[in-house]
C-alpha cells in the first residue's frame, strides 16, 4: 500500500505548474476582440452570489480591452461602474457567449472531467460530444 501512495504522490509532483490559460473571442456585432484569462479559484468562488455576478466574472476574466478604465466606462460610456457600461455595450446573449468561453478556461467545459468507470465506447462518445460542443461554441 505504501508503494502505491508513494507512486500517487510522485505522479502529483510530476504535474507541471502552468500559467493561466488564455483565449480570444470576438463580439461580431461590434467588431470587438476580447482576450480572456483563466482566473484563480478563490477569486472565482468569491464572485458567486454577488449582484451582477456574470458581469463581474467577465470583468475578472478580461485581460483586454481594459473595461475597468475610467476613461472608457465613465467618460466615454457615461456610467458609474464598468458593470453598468457593459450592460449598455453588450447584449445578454453576447455576455452569455463570452461567459461560456470563460467557463471553459476555468474547467467548466464538457469533457474537463470524465468518469473512468464507464465503458470505452461511452468515454469515446463523451469525448466526441465535448469536442463537437466546443467547436460549435467557437
Amino acid at each position: 500500500m505504501k508503494n502505491k501512495e508513494k507512486s500517487i504522490a510522485r505522479s502529483l509532483l510530476e504535474i507541471p505548474v502552468t500559467e493561466p490559460e488564455m483565449a480570444m473571442v470576438q463580439v461580431t456585432r461590434l467588431g470587438l476582440s476580447i482576450t480572456l484569462k483563466e482566473i484563480p479559484y478563490n477569486k472565482l468562488t468569491a464572485l458567486r452570489g454577488t449582484e451582477d455576478a456574470d458581469l463581474h466574472y467577465m470583468l475578472a476574466s478580461c485581460v483586454s480591452p481594459n473595461f475597468k478604465d475610467k476613461a472608457w466606462y465613465q467618460d466615454h460610456m457615461g456610467c458609474p461602474t464598468p458593470v453598468d457600461a457593459l450592460k449598455k455595450l453588450l447584449r445578454p446573449g453576447e455576455v452569455r457567449a463570452i461567459l461560456r468561453r470563460c467557463d471553459t478556461l476555468n474547467g467548466y467545459g464538457p469533457g474537463a472531467v470524465i468518469a473512468l468507470e464507464e465503458e470505452p465506447d461511452v468515454l469515446q462518445d463523451v469525448a466526441v460530444g465535448a469536442a463537437l460542443e466546443d467547436l460549435e461554441k467557437n
